[in-house]
């Protein structure tokens, strides 16, 4: 039920498989003198239009402004066909005293220590989780929670979405993307934690957004960080012999004992984890791609001057859209695509739509990206899912017609898969992508 705490659509609540480039893009968010995060739509206005309305609606903005996703409620128009079958989460209590009782049960000599997760909305990063690490000793994560923009309208994501650690004051940032996952210490030091839904200005964790916006975010994000001795899949052999807790001891086992991996060349965009979870070298130079309830970008490196005739080609089958409904509304942005970073910040993503005419050209609706994104139907409908389709765009011409800034090369291609609006499942596989340019060898990616 909408607004409910918690809503059970199952006896047992099992873990989900789960998963935009530079961290100077961010330096464009927009602030107003006082220091809010402005609005940046175009129809800004509405979005002051809250009069008497009162403070409950003026609340859930402002929580949604926190997170870059202003936007007036009449908007928030959400596929409840889809939603619907979402599902719930196990609450603290049976998460975190259901995985006490099977440690206390196993004794698993494999296990060196755990600790409790428990991170509110209005905690600022980084919170020390109580936990010193060696560099390469592994820890697992159990999560439960979640974190809302909408009560009202049954708007959320998962806790494996948000949640980061990292070893204190050290980089990478660790982001599962899923509500198991299991982190490899990058450095000695203690563990700290924090929650982000793409609200960091660079990787080394510093907020984009002002900090008593970001307090004010409806999240709790709970459950059990286990330090394992040695390998974490032996430790949670051990735990899984004697027994399980709704699966997600089992989930993480079989997540560590995926061939998923990365492509070479390729590596995540800083904010969004989570890397095979959503994306997975097939071989000759195929990735697929399969958001669900999450979002990642997959980024290449390239340096390729931006000049006429500078073409961006590639193959692509896509099995599922992530979304039915119109792309370029908020609340149903989720999609599949290849995209184009340039050296002025922006970027411009190739998308296959469905309902969308071919050839539209939009600012994407999420406002923190409003400025620095810019998205083209270049397939549109559900005749040609399941077939292998090729398209080739003229980024030079595409920049020009659609950006018209002052970027002088392309830095990153991007693949992208979204799903986090709608909850739905979206599922493509891209093969042979390049970059050519008249008289030159073209750049396989």
């Amino acid at each position: 039920m909408p607004g409910a705490a918690r809503a059970i659509a199952s006896p047992c609540a099992r873990p989900l498989r789960v998963t935009v480039s530079n961290a100077g893009r961010f330096a464009a968010a927009r602030t107003n003198n006082q220091g809010d995060t402005m609005c940046t739509l175009h129809d800004h206005a509405r979005c002051l239009q809250l009069g008497a309305e009162g403070l409950r609606r003026r609340d859930m903005l402002t929580r949604l402004t926190a997170l870059g996703l202003t936007v007036p409620l009449a908007a928030l128009g959400l596929d409840r066909v889809a939603m619907a079958g979402s599902i719930s989460f196990l609450d603290r209590p049976e998460l975190i005293d259901g995985l006490k009782a099977l440690i206390s049960k196993a004794r698993s000599p494999e296990l060196r220590e755990f600790r409790v997760v428990d991170l509110s909305g209005s905690e600022l990063p980084w919170k020390d989780l109580g936990i010193t690490l060696t560099k390469g000793q592994e820890v697992t994560f159990l999560l439960g929670g979640r974190v809302w923009l909408s009560r009202e309208q049954d708007l959320w994501v998962e806790p494996g979405v948000a949640f980061h650690v990292r070893t204190r004051g050290a980089r990478p940032m660790f982001n599962p993307m899923s509500n198991t996952g299991t982190m490899t210490a990058a450095a000695d030091g203690p563990l700290e934690m924090a929650r982000s839904l793409v609200e960091f200005q660079n990787d080394g964790g510093e907020l984009a957004v002002p900090k008593d916006a970001y307090a004010k975010a409806d999240a709790h994000i709970y459950g059990l960080a286990l330090v394992w001795r040695g390998k974490a899949s032996a430790g949670l052999t051990s735990l899984l012999s004697h027994g399980d807790v709704c699966g997600v001891i089992a989930a993480e086992l079989q997540r560590l004992q995926s061939p998923r991996k990365l492509p070479a060349g390729w590596h995540n965009f800083f904010m969004l984890g989570g890397g095979p979870v959503i994306f997975n070298d097939i071989g000759n130079g195929a990735i697929s791609v399969e958001p669900l309830k999450n979002a990642g970008i997959l980024q290449r490196p390239v340096a390729i001057e931006l000049k006429p005739q500078t073409k961006l080609s590639w193959r692509w089958i896509v099995e599922e859209l992530p979304s039915r409904l119109p792309e370029d509304q908020l609340t149903s942005h989720d999609y599949l695509s290849i995209a184009a970073e340039f050296d002025d910040g922006q970027d411009l993503t190739y998308f296959w739509s469905s309902s969308l005419p071919v050839g539209k050209a939009f600012r994407c609706p999420i406002p923190r990206w409003t400025p620095l994104e810019s998205h083209m139907v270049v397939r549109s409908g559900l005749a040609d899912l399941g077939k292998w389709v090729s398209d080739e765009r003229d980024i030079y011409a595409d920049y020009k017609a659609h950006i018209g800034g002052s970027a002088k090369s392309v830095v990153n291609i991007w693949l992208l898969g979204v799903s986090l609006f709608q909850r739905r499942s979206g599922s493509c596989r891209f093969a042979a992508m390049q970059i050519s340019q008249p008289g030159a060898t073209p750049l396989r990616l």
